[in-house]
């Protein structure tokens, strides 16, 4: 009912968010499928969800006239004032996880901290991926990330890691990809606790020959680790995977899960259908972390038909 109401003249469609009943979710069922380029659709976040995502994604620009801001865009031609991380994810993120978290739903474990639920109610325990996609240098827009996150995570919501107590695992965990560097995830800005996540090039955890810097990706500093399938695999002969770029994926997402990180492809088949819902089961059936996908009826479509479910809490 979000998706379909959204746009509607009064209330506002934002406002209307706000007095959303707390099971909003409770007809959908998660899937390990990552909303690719999210801001696109027609209801950024909502279709996603609607769709059972436990990934979305946003592009996000360093705003010169309003340096503490970021627009979500493909490209610079694409951003617009109203178009922000901030109106686009994180205020509607709060809004939902405010509403989940309602006295009674919420729960304590042994030490007596409270337990935080997610946005799903059919997985209360399932963490919302949100990749944040650097299009502006990482000294420069790493530090206005940070500081729009505090909201989520003064509210307890964010997954995150300290040197004294570990991971702990939120309702939202954050990575960061594109124009991230490695060290920025590692500076002492966000390592107390650290609240953003790298995204791990996924050929260098099954390299047989790792670089120092190939053997420093854990899940103490990153979550997701990807590649693009077509520059990495390569294209499907006549539709179907051969066996050694069956082999090359199976050796890839058997490194990551080593290093206890979600291994994720983008960039895979879109057409014919054939060519892509058989990549989606071969990746499925090696084990694959999410599913990087453009088309969110269809890989509903395909996972109700038979792609069986993964793990969502690994």
């Amino acid at each position: 009912m979000i998706v379909s109401r959204w746009g509607l003249p009064s209330p506002s469609s934002q406002q209307a968010l706000t007095r959303w009943p707390t099971d909003f979710s409770r007809d959908i069922t998660p899937i390990p499928c990552h909303s690719h380029n999210d801001y696109w659709r027609k209801v950024p976040l909502y279709d996603a969800l609607a769709a059972g995502c436990t990934g979305v994604e946003a592009d996000v620009w360093l705003d010169p006239l309003k340096p503490n801001e970021l627009r979500v865009g493909h490209t610079r031609k694409d951003l617009t004032a109203a178009r922000t991380l901030k109106s686009l994810y994180i205020d509607p993120l709060l809004t939902i996880l405010e509403n989940q978290n309602t006295p009674a739903n919420v729960t304590v474990d042994a030490l007596n901290n409270t337990m935080k639920v997610g946005v799903f109610n059919s997985s209360p325990n399932t963490s919302l991926t949100l990749l944040i996609d650097l299009k502006t240098s990482s000294k420069e827009t790493f530090p206005v990330v940070l500081k729009l996150l505090q909201p989520l995570l003064e509210a307890g919501y964010l997954t995150t890691w300290t040197r004294d107590r570990g991971l702990i695992r939120g309702p939202i965990t954050v990575v960061c990809t594109d124009y991230i560097e490695f060290k920025s995830i590692l500076s002492p800005e966000n390592s107390s606790p650290r609240i953003i996540f790298f995204d791990a090039p996924l050929p260098a955890l099954s390299s047989l020959t790792p670089t120092p810097q190939d053997l420093q990706y854990n899940s103490n500093n990153s979550y997701y680790t990807s590649v693009s399938f077509d520059v990495e695999i390569g294209k499907p002969w006549l539709g179907m995977m051969t066996p050694g770029q069956v082999v090359k994926v199976r050796q890839q997402i058997q490194g990551a899960k080593e290093r206890g990180l979600v291994s994720r492809y983008w960039d895979t088949p879109s057409w014919p259908v054939r060519a892509k819902e058989g990549v989606w089961r071969v990746l499925e059936r090696e084990g694959v972390g999410m599913l990087s996908v453009d088309d969110l009826v269809g890989v509903k479509g395909a996972w109700e038909k038979g792609l069986k479910s993964l793990d969502l809490l690994r």
